[in-house]
């Protein structure tokens, strides 16, 4: 029998009744390192939920017993994704997956007390050289994953129920983090992206490692959607197919259940034509709810399908960037390509204003 609990290590709690035959709902969750699944045994949804509720607070109540005065990373990392970043609809990925996958890899078998501040760059040595995690990892992925830490070990000196939990702040390490990356000013040139659409309508995946025939593959399915909508990456590779609406040729990157936006939010914005055929005939070799199948990261994807090209500097973020500089170059109002991108307006300002074509255009030729 299949391991229908497969790729939840890592992620906190959650609702699910995917691949469930029989309709009923469970509780997929990680604990000693081990996958596990506990059915709710109810088929309707709302008491579904009520009694997640109610299995996430005698958990809570039995880790009162486990309280220490200086927990292992582990287990303050499962108990921030649980209170700080949970979620109550079926199968959703985040970004914090692979992020905590990596983070444990070193820091999550010490206690918050044996981590010093070397750790933290013998942490960075690790990633920028690929020893840890699947690839090289860039310093501004390092940054984010180092950021992620230091929240966690202030959520367990703050925010952590029950307060019984809650460490000293004397114990919390310093942890050195890489400073911001210089802009990325990097677009895709015109002739570039003929040549990703090009390959993403056209081009077979199997001459760069991936053997597949007959289908389309993620990665040319994340350059569509990344060069025709500008959004963020971590969006993209959560879309689900309810998230599309064929009918009115629109896409919600909001997942279904998140009532609320979080700082980078994620808009509902039109779809071109182009992208709207491209993803009708996707669903016609769908195997799940995901767009994408699967929410692992595309940035080595990318880069093996930019040395196929030719194309050099070229990242994930890149498509976002170009897609934001052409809208201000030609015209498009910062609010309209803050609301389409869901970034502030102050931050489109910033970084696009000087683009546009009328930028300055009063302060010439007055009499």
């Amino acid at each position: 029998m299949a391991d229908k609990t497969k790729g939840t290590r890592g992620l906190p709690p959650r609702l699910s009744k995917e691949d469930n035959k029989h309709g009923y709902y469970y509780v997929l969750f990680s604990e000693k390192g081990r996958n596990k699944r506990q059915s709710l045994r109810t088929k309707d949804r709302f008491e579904a939920e009520t009694r997640f509720l109610g299995w996430l607070e005698q958990r809570q109540k039995e880790y009162i017993s486990l309280a220490t005065d200086d927990p292992i990373v582990r287990d303050c990392i499962d108990l921030w994704l649980t209170q700080q970043v949970i979620m109550f609809t079926d199968g959703v990925q985040t970004r914090f997956k692979s992020m905590v996958k990596n983070i444990n890899a070193y820091f999550g078998d010490m206690t918050v007390s044996e981590i010093v501040r070397k750790d933290s760059m013998i942490y960075y040595e690790k990633r920028k050289a690929g020893i840890l995690g699947n690839s090289k990892a860039a310093d501004s992925t390092i940054r984010l994953e180092l950021s992620e830490l230091r929240a966690v070990f202030n959520f367990m000196q703050k925010k952590v129920e029950p307060k019984q939990r809650r460490i000293n702040s004397e114990i919390v390490p310093y942890l050195d983090i890489p400073a911001n990356s210089p802009p990325r000013d990097r677009i895709v040139t015109a002739e570039e992206q003929e040549k990703y659409i090009d390959y993403a309508l056209n081009g077979n995946y199997n001459g760069i490692g991936v053997k597949r025939v007959n289908r389309i593959h993620r990665i040319q399915t994340f350059l569509i959607v990344a060069i025709e909508t500008g959004a963020r990456k971590g969006a993209i590779l959560d879309l689900q197919w309810p998230m599309i609406n064929f009918a009115k040729g629109i896409i919600n990157f909001l997942p279904s259940g998140q009532r609320q936006q979080h700082q980078k939010k994620r808009p509902t914005v039109p779809m071109s034509d182009l992208l709207i055929n491209f993803l009708k005939q996707l669903y016609e070799q769908k195997i799940n709810n995901y767009v994408f199948e699967n929410t692992t990261d595309v940035l080595s994807g990318i880069d093996r399908v930019n040395s196929l090209l030719g194309i050099e500097g070229v990242t994930p973020h890149t498509f976002r960037h170009t897609w934001a500089t052409r809208a201000a170059e030609d015209g498009v109002a910062m609010e309209t390509i803050a609301d389409f991108l869901g970034d502030t307006v102050e931050t489109i300002k910033k970084n696009y204003l000087h683009l546009s074509p009328d930028y300055l255009r009063s302060a010439i030729n007055r009499k």
